[in-house]
């Protein structure tokens, strides 16, 4: 076990059981929901920034763990799945006991369960708490943390397979190529299948079919966003989770249909083709670089505080282009390959922006 610092605080010593597997050795035990929720986080980022709020987290997934934990049934709720995390260097096992730093929000990196264990919170079960099984790590690094993650939810539907960028976020830069296609097409299945997006249904998938744009085109034209000192890169402090680019889009694009209902979804036009959904995404970056130069709030703990209504008044300068194809014909202009794209992009940044 590390020795331990004359500053630093501990739980009382908690009984466990080692296990070791190859040359890996983890440790079983339990200890109080609120105990552990206490010193937990959920990305290196909050270790040092250590916000109450765990933005990643799925606010409609935490309220249903909570209303699982507060039900009146005649059975108590029972979560017999184990939380798996890694502690700091400082935790350590000895004598049949784990040691357990007590550093708020910095000292269990929640690999897994987080859900599970922020259900805890006061907003969400009230005053209930449980012990919860326990598997703990000491001192992984990222690549481990990793390939537990990717172990234990690899090959279940269920679980987003680019989470782990959000969890572990130098992987992305490591594996740069994979996080920007797995990322582009976790956002365009949620884009597609969102009951209030103004994609759903209007995204070809898997090729054939009689919609407007396909999903490579759409995700071309979303890649540049999470390239490096673009708007979605690991570096944003507002949309580094998915959660919040998702939000992000969604919102942006709902703007874009309320004013171009006419044009939406509509082959005449080229505003949801390819062409069309590049210029405007790279508008959108312009417009979050103005909102920001305006100190207006882009997000919070809780998540995102823009909307639609936040977008409007630059959709509504931007309503003067109508995105017809025969009309932009008939003046002898196309917009074809990436020059057109760019061509697109500095017309429709200088009709919002005046520059």
């Amino acid at each position: 076990m590390t020795q331990k610092s004359a500053s630093s605080e501990f739980f009382d010593p908690i009984p466990a059981l080692p296990v070791t597997q190859g040359r890996t050795t983890f440790y079983l035990f339990t200890i109080s929901a609120r105990k552990l929720l206490e010193i937990a986080y959920t990305s290196e980022r909050t270790q040092y920034n250590r916000t109450e709020t765990q933005r990643g987290l799925r606010p409609e997934r935490l309220k249903e763990i909570g209303r699982f934990l507060t039900s009146n049934g005649s059975n108590p709720p029972l979560l017999p799945n184990a939380i798996i995390v890694s502690l700091s260097p400082q935790s350590g096992f000895r004598d049949g006991h784990i040691h357990i730093c007590k550093r708020p929000s910095g000292e269990a990196f929640i690999i897994d369960g987080q859900h599970r264990l922020w259900a805890f919170k006061q907003e969400y079960s009230g005053d209930i708490d449980l012990d919860v099984v326990v598997t703990a790590f000491i001192d992984l690094d990222d690549s481990r943390k990793a390939f537990i993650f990717r172990s234990i939810n690899g090959n279940q539907r269920k679980i987003n397979p680019s989470l782990v960028y959000d969890l572990i976020p130098m992987l992305r830069d490591r594996e740069s190529v994979e996080f920007e296609d797995k990322r582009c097409h976790d956002l365009l299945v949620l884009l597609n299948e969102t009951s209030d997006s103004p994609w759903k249904d209007r995204i070809s998938m898997v090729g054939g079919g009689n919609r407007i744009i396909s999903q490579s085109s759409f995700i071309s034209a979303l890649k540049k966003l999470l390239k490096k000192g673009h708007l979605f890169a690991s570096t944003d402090p507002d949309f580094f989770e998915e959660r919040m680019q998702h939000e992000l889009l969604i919102e942006y694009f709902k703007a874009i249909h309320n004013s171009y209902s006419v044009q939406w979804d509509n082959k005449a036009f080229f505003l949801c083709k390819y062409v069309g959904v590049s210029a405007l995404l790279n508008l959108l970056e312009r417009i979050i670089a103005d909102l920001r130069q305006k100190k207006i709030a882009i997000s919070d703990a809780n998540g995102l505080k823009i909307n639609r209504d936040t977008f409007e008044p630059y959709v509504a300068k931007l309503t003067q282009f109508s995105f017809s194809a025969a009309e932009e014909k008939a003046k002898g202009i196309s917009y074809l390959g990436e020059g057109g794209i760019n061509e697109l992009t500095k017309r429709v940044i200088s009709i919002v922006f005046g520059n």
